[in-house]
C-alpha cells in the first residue's frame, strides 16, 4: 500500500492482516496464540526459544524432505534468525496493526494484484473463517485458496505452492 508504484504482484502465505488478527482475537484465539503476545516481550522469547528450538518449532524430514528441513534446522538454531523472527511479531503489536488501522481509515487498498494461500492442516480457516472474506477489503485484485499441508508450505508442498505461485506470476 505504501508504495503501488512499485509492487506488481503480492503473495501472501498463511497470514492475514495484523490488525484483522487483533480485532478478532477471543479467548480461543488468546489460549491457542499466548505466543503472539509473549513474543511482544523484550529477550526473554529468544531465551526460551534457544534453550531447544528443536522442541519449540517442531518439523521433521518426514514432513519436509531432509534437504528442506536440514535448511529449516539450520535457521532455527541460528540465534539472529530467531531474533528476525521475534522482531516480526513484536512489530506486528506494536507499530504495524497501527498502520493497518491508518490505512484503513484512510480507504488505503493493496493495488497490485493478490493472491493469498494458506495450510489447510492449521488453523487460519478455523481462526478467521473465510479467509479470503477478510482480505477482500484490503486489496482491489484477490485470490487464492487452502493448500492441503501444514504450517510449514514451501517445506511440506514446495511443488504445490510454486505451481500456484508461477501461475499466479504467469502472465507478468
Amino acid at each position: 500500500m505504501d508504495h503501488p508504484d512499485a509492487a506488481t504482484h503480492l503473495i501472501i502465505l498463511d497470514g492475514v492482516p495484523i490488525l484483522e488478527a487483533l480485532e478478532r482475537c477471543d479467548a480461543r484465539f488468546a489460549t491457542e496464540w499466548w505466543h503472539w503476545f509473549f513474543f511482544a516481550q523484550p529477550d526473554k522469547p529468544e531465551q526460551a526459544i534457544m534453550a531447544n528450538p528443536e522442541a519449540w518449532y517442531g518439523g521433521s524430514a518426514d514432513q519436509m524432505g531432509a534437504e528442506a528441513f536440514a535448511d529449516y534446522k539450520a535457521a532455527i538454531l541460528d540465534a539472529r534468525v530467531i531474533h528476525g523472527m521475534i522482531e516480526d511479531y513484536r512489530a506486528g503489536l506494536s507499530l504495524d496493526h497501527l498502520h493497518d488501522a491508518d490505512d484503513r481509515k484512510a480507504g488505503r487498498r493493496v493495488q497490485c494484484p493478490t493472491m493469498v494461500l494458506w495450510s489447510m492442516r492449521d488453523d487460519l480457516e478455523r481462526l478467521y473463517g473465510d479467509v479470503l472474506g477478510v482480505w477482500r477489503p484490503w486489496t482491489t485484485s484477490l485470490q487464492g485458496k487452502g493448500i492441503a499441508c501444514g504450517h510449514h508450505m514451501a517445506e511440506e508442498a514446495p511443488q504445490v505452492l510454486a505451481a500456484e505461485i508461477l501461475a499466479f506470476l504467469r502472465p507478468f
